[in-house]
């Protein structure tokens, strides 16, 4: 197989995306991520968070529910990305963000989008109303420069491209969440969502490792951020080795098996989602 459909998407998302910018107004939630939002996650995390009042009308206060009951939320991943590619100012990793893929001519896929629930694919740093890319800043820091733009939630959706960082290194994962604390502005409540588990066991496996290094490095920063664990046994019984939730070939084999399928979130959600609402219960005022 000479390319993967994931790829082959991409591709042809990246010819068809508009040269020029749109518009985007402030969203209420604001979803940052990596690749499975673009394929797989996008459009249920756009679902859930649209109608708070459908999923956690019995956890959230009423108060909350009518400040975010109709919340206009905007999902944004970009591929190759984690935690530590949005807080650094320079270099490689915050290349994976901003240097336009030279592949594809785009490095997003973003829901969303004035109301808009497609999936639009789209170049950060270049696209209008996503220019989080200034010299001698983070994307963090692009993204909240100014306070009119700032969310009422943000939620953080990484975990798979620091699988190697985090899981050999608990000072990797201190430092990546000292400085995504310094950088997300303190008024702005934020729910940490690690990403949902992939088809292989063993990557399974190292994921849930970083994903203890990430909750110690939360612990140790007293952090704002409510954490929500993606990996369980639950979620990993529900998505782990099961073939139906992942692209495949004409002959069966999977050609994808780091990007979960909608319905594969969709179960991710029915354990997940509860949890979501208890955590922006617990950070919004």
């Amino acid at each position: 197989m000479a390319k993967s459909i994931h790829h082959l998407l991409f591709a042809l998302f990246a010819i068809v995306a508009p040269a020029s910018g749109f518009a985007q107004s402030k969203p209420d939630v604001l979803i940052l991520g990596d690749s499975q939002i673009s394929f797989g996650a996008g459009a249920v995390y756009l679902d859930f968070f649209d109608n708070l009042n459908r999923h956690c009308g019995s956890v959230m206060s009423k108060a909350q529910l009518s400040d975010l009951g109709k919340a206009r939320t905007l999902a944004l991943g970009v591929r190759s990305t984690s935690l530590h590619s949005w807080i650094a100012r320079s270099g490689a990793s915050k290349g994976t963000i901003c240097d336009v893929d030279k592949k594809y001519g785009v490095n997003a896929g973003v829901y969303g989008v004035n109301g808009n629930s497609e999936r639009k694919f789209i170049q950060i740093g270049k696209e209008r109303g996503f220019r989080y890319c200034a010299r001698n800043e983070s994307a963090f820091e692009g993204a909240f420069k100014n306070p009119a733009n700032h969310p009422k939630l943000l939620v953080l959706n990484f975990l798979g491209n620091s699988e190697k960082r985090w899981s050999e290194s608990q000072s990797a994962a201190d430092a990546d969440v000292r400085k995504t604390l310094q950088q997300i502005p303190s008024d702005v409540p934020c729910v940490v969502l690690t990403t949902a588990p992939v088809f292989s066991k063993q990557t399974n496996d190292k994921r849930m490792a970083a994903q203890t290094r990430l909750e110690r490095a939360l612990e140790k920063a007293g952090s704002r951020c409510q954490l929500v664990k993606g990996y369980t046994s639950q979620t990993r019984n529900a998505i782990e080795g099961k073939s139906q939730y992942f692209r495949r070939n004409k002959s069966g084999k999977i050609i994808d098996p780091h990007h979960p399928s909608e319905a594969a979130i969709r179960q991710f959600m029915k354990s997940t989602g509860p949890k979501i609402c208890e955590a922006m219960a617990s950070v919004l005022k």
